[in-house]
């Protein structure tokens, strides 16, 4: 229900999508200037250097033999990448001030323009909150300027936690994926499972991150309660609910992953226009669409048609509670 409702909203408000996208487009215009001035010398250096070339020939190598079934290669695949990746760190070493550098302004660029989108999502997730709550549309640069405190706040303490937590599942599905290699009799059996079971877990671990956050945004938004509050809503859990949300996380990052990658190779890249935005925007539903459940609020979701809770279905007035 909360996945069908959500969709709906989506689709209700795709006007969104565009005014997403050009947000995400100006952030990432940002992030690629910052880039060019401060990481390219160091990226083009440890590009144009033979041990990287040599490690990207050698994952080409691996794909391929994935494909053609070359089983003696892929044995030998995890003792050839331990040395490569052993020949790289060698180079990088002798470059210890340029890579020191370059690993520091990497991540607060990333850690800007991640602080930069999360502020957009904030706002986008405002506007969501208007129409659900009295079907009203409140123009982007009044919530951005109205929510400006609101959500630098959250994000001053978000981006940090999510951005140890993306680094440490990243390190942990790069493990799995190597042991997996190494313990697994056939390396063509290896190799699929290796990928599998990373994929997945790396799926299982955004569910869980966009699980724990999901209510604090919209009590920030809808309720306009303190972050200490705002957290304190979003962790407190039933089994049942957790069980219920985390289950329509995984299948919409399964979806979104999919439908990301199919529609990149069927148009050329031109999709991603689309489906991008439209990824942002569906988690920013799940997650109001959520809050209102769990929390028994009327909500509108198309102009005509209104959510109440179950205990409220029979009461005659729906339009009571609503900000009209």
């Amino acid at each position: 229900m909360i996945f069908k409702n959500s969709f709906h909203l989506l689709i209700d408000n795709f006007g969104l999508n565009f005014k997403l996208l050009l947000y995400k487009i100006i952030v990432g215009a940002l992030g690629i200037a910052l880039s060019a001035a401060f990481l390219f010398p160091t990226l083009n250096m440890i590009f144009t250097s033979d041990s990287f070339n040599e490690i990207a020939d050698l994952f080409g190598e691996f794909f391929k033999a994935l494909i053609s079934g070359n089983i003696e290669f892929l044995q030998g695949f995890a003792d050839a990448l331990h040395g490569k990746i052993t020949v790289f760190l060698s180079f990088l070493q002798e470059k210890t001030p340029n890579v020191v550098f370059f690993f520091v302004m990497l991540v607060l660029i990333f850690l800007v323009t991640r602080f930069l989108s999360g502020m957009g999502n904030f706002v986008f997730g405002k506007l969501i909150g208007d129409k659900m709550s009295s079907y009203s549309k409140t123009s982007f640069s009044t919530a951005y300027i109205s929510n400006l405190g609101r959500a630098m706040l959250w994000q001053v303490v978000y981006v940090p936690i999510t951005f140890v937590y993306d680094i440490c599942m990243l390190a942990l599905c790069y493990l799995v994926f190597l042991i997996l290699l190494s313990i697994i009799s056939s390396s063509i059996v290896a190799s699929f499972i290796a990928l599998m079971f990373s994929v997945a877990l790396l799926l299982v671990s955004q569910a869980v991150k966009l699980t724990v956050f999901s209510n604090a945004v919209p009590a920030l938004v809808c309720d306009k309660v303190n972050l200490r509050t705002a957290f304190k809503k979003s962790f407190s859990f039933t089994k049942e609910r957790f069980a219920s949300l985390f289950t329509t996380y995984l299948v919409t990052a399964l979806l979104i992953l999919c439908l990301n990658v199919l529609f990149a190779f069927a148009s050329f890249g031109a999709a991603l226009l689309i489906t991008i935005p439209m990824s942002y925007m569906i988690l920013i539903c799940i997650q109001f669409v959520s809050y209102y459940t769990y929390e028994k609020k009327k909500y509108f979701l198309t102009e005509s048609q209104i959510v109440a809770p179950k205990e409220e279905k029979n009461r005659e007035n729906y339009y009571d509670d609503f900000e009209i």
